[in-house]
């Protein structure tokens, strides 16, 4: 067992009641969500429109997303109109309710006073993928922190995504270009928030900027100053694996504890983005899993044989396997202690498809079944037009 594994455990009961939240008689609960984001201000006062895909300086502010009371584990409510909902109801619904711009001062200050009220001083950064605006992200964050019963505060950096299916190649400009905010609000958050463990969990494009921002920062040597991250967890990153495993990873490492990469050959945004680079991306899985043998703070998960829709908007339900398997990660599990089956290639994990079963006597165990061997993707890469790929990100099955 990792050395805090007895603490953690036994402050399960005490991390249920995560200071975020906010207890109301209405038929939802308030998830407090604190932010930073280089998106413009649109000027428009609905909260859905506040924050628009042009650019911007680096804002801070505190945001409230309700979860209805009827919220089902792992899901974003939203309305639909094959249920006849054509409007947001907060006790259906997810929904931002309140955006609250504040100074950096200010923001630090409130930051501190919810770090200092969670049992274990912990707080996780969320950083988006592509096509999410910032309404739709801050759902996730809030999501994510009221379904992990997270003890701290969620804290989400939002990148100015166009939130639209067609704005890949504009996606990539503004999460590059979002490189030098991200790294002020990372060393803001690592330097001053009191917290004693900082995690970080992208997903999708918003690994693109979040290694270029942790790697910076150890070849800078930035780390001797600032305080190390504790979980950093990339999701489907849409990097480029070879680079990723040459360039960045041995410097990365020295940004945290332990790096956490879920990989699936079923990401249909993936596997499109692979065809359009002419490369493999590091998210994928199955044949196209990339190891790192060398680098043993690396633990490469492969997600293929579970619904891997934990990080995504426009799906339902995500794993409870997933799902389970980060929640541990998050609090300090290495993978053989997590269930994990580990592969026959060596420096490398799988989530069983199976949903884990999770002894009542130690919630911190979980035993899960086999799961059967990943799809395989061919080897070949046939060159595509853009609006092909665009096509692909719907129908690859």
């Amino acid at each position: 067992m990792l050395p805090g594994c007895q603490q953690l455990d036994e402050s399960c009961e005490t991390m249920s009641a995560a200071p975020t939240r906010e207890p109301r008689t209405e038929a939802y609960d308030i998830v407090r969500v604190f932010y930073g984001t280089n998106r413009a201000a649109t000027g428009d006062s609905r909260w859905n429109r506040y924050y628009g895909s042009e650019p911007g300086d680096l804002e801070y502010g505190v945001c409230e997303v309700s979860i209805p009371r009827s919220h089902k584990y792992g899901e974003i409510e939203r309305p639909s109109i094959w249920r006849l909902e054509f409007e947001e109801s907060a006790d259906k619904h997810i929904m931002l309710q309140k955006i609250e711009p504040r100074s950096e001062a200010d923001f630090v200050a409130d930051l501190r006073q919810d770090v200092g009220r969670s049992p274990l001083r912990e707080a996780f950064v969320f950083i988006h993928g592509y096509n999410v605006t910032f309404a739709q992200a801050s759902y996730r964050t809030a999501q994510m922190a009221h379904d992990l019963r997270f003890s701290g505060p969620p804290i989400l950096y939002s990148w100015p995504s166009r939130g639209e299916l067609s704005g890949y190649v504009a996606d990539m400009s503004a999460a590059d270009g979002s490189a030098r905010h991200l790294r002020t609000f990372l060393e803001r958050i690592a330097r001053d928030s009191g917290a004693d463990r900082v995690h970080l969990i992208a997903h999708s494009m918003g690994n693109r900027v979040t290694t270029r921002v942790l790697s910076s920062l150890a070849e800078e040597a930035a780390f001797d100053q600032l305080p190390r991250f504790n979980q950093i967890i990339l999701a489907a990153p849409d990097v480029d694996a070879k680079t990723f495993k040459q360039d960045i990873a041995p410097r990365m490492v020295q940004a945290g504890q332990r790096v956490t990469i879920y990989a699936s050959a079923h990401d249909r945004a993936l596997q499109a983005s692979r065809i359009v680079h002419r490369g493999h991306r590091l998210g994928q899985g199955g044949s196209h899993l990339t190891t790192f043998p060398d680098l043993n703070t690396i633990e490469m998960v492969d997600a293929t044989g579970v619904d891997f829709s934990f990080f995504e908007l426009g799906h339902a339900e995500y794993g409870d396997a997933l799902l389970a398997d980060v929640k541990l990660a998050l609090r300090g599990y290495q993978a053989e202690q997590r269930g994990l089956e580990p592969l026959p290639i060596g420096a490398a994990w799988r989530v069983p498809s199976a949903d884990p079963i999770v002894p009542e006597s130690d919630p911190g165990v979980v035993v899960v079944a086999k799961m059967e061997t990943p799809a395989e993707e061919p080897d070949s890469v046939e060159p595509i037009s853009f609006w092909t790929f665009l096509k692909n990100l719907w129908l690859f099955p």
